[in-house]
């Protein structure tokens, strides 16, 4: 009986089971959080990884109309319940760093210079609309972990993707890398990244039950089954990095001689290295690491992409080009480079190369700006007492560096990791406002 009903389903096409499941697990999410709760994030995630309505590069400056709908109605929900108090209807203003205003204050200017000043004017309000979604999600927190309303949308998408195998073609690409349901390995990975980050800080609070240990490991195998190495590297650093700082914390006089042990072992090994070959092992790491999941040292033609984009920037190094109005596929400014690469790129894939492209040199250092603003934050977060959270916000900074060294996500308004570090930077801002002001982490009113 079982096998007719799933041989039924099947038939009816991997969009239509899709729809199926989201119409069983939205009400599942009714029952187990307000969905002022989770409305946001599970929103958010279904617009960043459905494999519909994205279009393709050439002809395309800003997405289909479904995405342009589907965003529109996220950044009014979000403005929405961003504004709901305990008793009033107000915008917390204060909740946002200096540095973040600035940093989008300038966005907002360069539209007056910028090569397509409509295109970039669209993509500015839409970074409004991706504040809009921080303050909501850290507004509709109950506690000071706004990514906890990631919890169970993330658990149901994660489902998705494993019901996803039942149809190879939607969830294998033809290199057999496993994607879920999404357009690419990358989306899916740098998604399944997220979710075992969020999962890793469930399982290690103590309030938290046993089970988030289950889903932290079933994140962890969908990145993996993806082979995507960006992701799967940055992974292991973050998480790395969290389980370092538990075990410091539990066992920190006996893990501080071993740890300073082995740095100093892996500096006499490289020095070692260095009298024997002439130079550090950083290429044969590389080609070593890459070659194990299919890549070369060249980043599948991103080095080339780079030189040229050098060239691009010399043109207008200080101010740049504005605010998102470069790449366009093969309507505008981007064509001479995107026409030189079969593989069309749609944007530089290195967030700091497209943050100067666009904003120049003035633009990167009010980025960086933001980074020490929010690693200051952290810095107080911990020394207040909240040392998990501090390490979680920590950890998300790290993993955002280390993704836009092959990935622009960087002010790319409805990138998942861009909405992920913007709501993280005003998540640490108002957990600071609320410590010195006494008042409980939980209470956003």
């Amino acid at each position: 009986m079982f096998q007719l009903i799933y041989a039924y389903v099947a038939g009816l096409g991997p969009y239509v089971a899709f729809a199926l499941a989201l119409g069983l697990g939205i009400p599942f999410l009714l029952l187990v959080a307000r969905p002022a709760r989770w409305l946001i994030a599970f929103a958010v995630l279904f617009l960043c990884l459905v494999p519909f309505g994205g279009g393709e590069l050439a002809g395309t400056s800003e997405g289909s109309l479904f995405r342009q709908i589907g965003w529109g109605s996220v950044f009014v929900l979000a403005l929405f319940y961003a504004l709901q108090g305990d008793k009033r209807f107000t915008i917390p203003w204060s909740w946002i760093p200096a540095s973040y205003w600035l940093l989008l204050a300038y966005a907002l200017v360069s539209v007056a210079w910028s090569v397509s000043p409509l295109v970039s004017a669209r993509r500015a309000i839409q970074l409004v609309g991706v504040l809009f979604i921080a303050l909501a999600l850290v507004r509709q927190s109950r506690s000071s972990n706004p990514f906890e309303t990631f919890v169970w949308p993330g658990v149901l998408y994660l489902l998705l993707g494993i019901a996803a195998l039942a149809v190879p073609g939607l969830s294998i690409d033809p290199d057999g890398n496993y994607k879920g349901f999404t357009f690419t390995k990358n989306t899916w990975g740098q998604f399944a990244l997220l979710m075992s980050m969020v999962f890793l800080f469930h399982a290690l609070d103590k309030r938290k039950g046993r089970l988030a240990w289950w889903f932290f490991a079933l994140a962890s195998i969908s990145l993996l089954a993806t082979r995507s190495a960006t992701s799967i590297v940055i992974y292991a650093v973050a998480v790395l990095l969290i389980l370092y700082w538990v075990a410091m914390r539990r066992h920190g006089n006996k893990l501080l001689p071993a740890t300073l042990v082995a740095l100093l072992a892996g500096m006499v090994l490289l020095f070692a290295y260095f009298l024997i070959k002439g130079d550090l092992p950083v290429g044969a790491a590389l080609e070593a690491g890459l070659g194990s999941v299919g890549k070369t040292t060249t980043l599948t033609g991103r080095t080339e992409l780079w030189r040229w984009m050098g060239y691009e920037i010399a043109r207008h190094p200080w101010l740049g080009t504005g605010f998102g109005g470069f790449w366009m596929g093969l309507e505008g400014p981007s064509y001479s480079i995107v026409r030189m690469f079969s593989w069309r790129p749609g944007q530089a894939h290195n967030g700091y190369i497209d943050i100067v492209n666009e904003l120049g040199y003035v633009g990167l250092a009010l980025l960086l700006l933001v980074f020490l603003a929010h690693l200051k934050n952290i810095y107080y977060i911990n020394r207040m007492g909240d040392g998990l959270t501090a390490i979680f916000h920590l950890a998300i900074l790290l993993v955002v560096l280390l993704l836009n060294v092959s990935e622009t996500n960087f002010m790319r308004t409805t990138h998942l990791w861009w909405i992920v570090f913007s709501t993280s930077i005003v998540a640490a801002h108002v957990s600071i406002r609320s410590i010195r002001s006494n008042i409980p982490s939980g209470d956003r009113g």
